[in-house]
């Protein structure tokens, strides 16, 4: 399958449309939801075959409850990459038409996984080096930074790079991308107090897990493919097309 640079199939989308910064959060929230539920079955079944090795907490011992929260939401967030490793790369290509097979789905994680986990972990850490001082500045960094992972999948680059240029993509859209990832943050974590995990090891039984796993399963896919849906809406902003070619991100007004 002939697959064409992110970029400049995206620029030749855009050509002919007028100038305006039409990045909305709504718009984006909408548009990964039905990019979600067409592909259901392939992004939910990915993710779940991701989440299967949860199954091994189910031999917890009896820890209190704030320790089992801890490990949960360490696996969590190491699952939640590795389905953005998985379904990132498919969901910019049905933005262009272009259909993926679940075996390319598992090899895009294959490929992506180390990459992803690497620049997945720099980001928290840094956010959460900054966010003692203030909350504010950890919660603007994990915005800032939003994009990083889809530019890397997307255009091969290095960390680094990718860093930057989310940076560059979502300047001027701060408040916007956050409204994005305020419903993927919420989403993600009223879901494991919704199952109770904070009363500790003994509430985990085969079925809670089964249940519980394939509710992540479905809150995942869902976040990979906002991320990759955000990331596809950031690059036609006209600051996306100044930033590529060198000039830097146009500054067309205060932060909405």
């Amino acid at each position: 399958m002939d697959r064409r640079s992110g970029t400049a199939a995206l620029k030749s989308a855009r050509a002919g449309q007028d100038d305006a910064d039409n990045f909305g959060a709504g718009e984006v929230l909408l548009d990964g939801v039905r990019a979600w539920l067409t592909q259901l079955p392939a992004y939910a079944g990915v993710a779940l075959l991701i989440h299967v090795p949860l199954f091994a907490l189910l031999f917890l011992p009896e820890l209190p409850g704030w320790i089992v929260v801890a490990i949960f939401i360490a696996a969590e967030l190491v699952a939640a990459l590795l389905v953005k490793a998985a379904l990132v790369k498919a969901v910019l290509d049905a933005q262009r038409g272009l259909s993926s097979e679940f075996r390319e789905l598992l090899e895009a994680l294959n490929r992506n996984a180390p990459a992803v986990l690497g620049v997945g972990m720099r980001i928290l850490f840094r956010a959460m080096g900054r966010m003692p001082k203030l909350l504010l500045p950890g919660v603007v960094y994990l915005c800032e930074t939003f994009a990083a992972v889809p530019e890397m999948i997307a255009e091969d680059a290095s960390p680094p790079a990718a860093l930057r240029r989310s940076e560059e993509l979502i300047e001027g859209a701060r408040l916007r991308v956050f409204g994005v990832c305020a419903a993927i943050w919420a989403l993600a974590g009223a879901l494991p107090f919704v199952f109770g995990i904070q009363h500790g090891a003994y509430v985990i039984t085969m079925t809670w897990m089964i249940v519980y796993l394939c509710t992540r399963a479905l809150d995942t896919s869902l976040a990979a493919v906002l991320s990759a849906t955000t990331y596809f809406h950031l690059l036609q902003r006209p600051q996306a097309f100044d930033a590529r070619s060198g000039r830097g991100p146009r500054h067309s007004g205060p932060v909405r």
